[in-house]
């Protein structure tokens, strides 16, 4: 338990940089999604949430998490956990709690390359066998705290108790936040 604690306070004096807070907007063809962010662009840990809508279907994931990016010069890991409500059209309602990571490369001009990956097998979910979710694409600030988003986006289940496996959300987004 002391080690525990001992680690814990070690990573939040590592993370006591100044934490941003950043909301964001993307648009698909089939898609919408919101999120509100803190500290997502420093080193250190930080609190994510999301609400993405599948347009034409009606299928919506809500979602909040936390996680820890460390920074090495240009390149940006991450490695999280979020909390997931999944609110598909058959039969497959419920939570899931997937982990998974990312990273993100800095390019001159202010551009980003970025890709994250999240996935829960059937023992963190009470209602399909497997959520998977990714998310890549490429960004731009610029000028301060705008960012301009280009990506693709994919969740998707395995259905269980006879439910076949589907796809949530898939497709490419524009986007775009502020980040303060």
């Amino acid at each position: 338990m002391k080690t525990t604690v001992i680690s814990f306070g070690l990573l939040l004096c590592a993370s006591s940089s100044a934490m941003a807070i950043g909301l964001n907007a993307e648009q698909g063809k089939n898609t919408s999604a919101l999120d509100a962010e803190i500290g997502r662009s420093s080193s250190g840990i930080y609190l994510d949430s999301q609400w993405i809508k599948n347009t034409a279907d009606g299928v919506q994931i809500g979602q909040a998490g936390t996680g820890y990016n460390l920074e090495i010069g240009p390149v940006m890991l991450t490695a999280g956990v979020k909390a997931t409500y999944i609110g598909g059209k058959k039969g497959d309602n419920g939570v899931a709690f997937p982990v998974g990571g990312g990273v993100k490369l800095n390019l001159p001009a202010n551009f980003a390359i970025y890709g994250e990956g999240y996935s829960a097998p059937e023992q963190l979910t009470n209602s399909v066998k497997n959520f998977v979710e990714a998310n890549a694409g490429v960004s731009w600030s610029p000028l301060g705290p705008l960012v301009l988003k280009v990506g693709y986006r994919y969740a998707g289940v395995d259905g269980k108790d006879g439910r076949p496996g589907h796809t949530l959300i898939d497709g490419p987004y524009l986007g775009g936040g502020l980040t303060f």
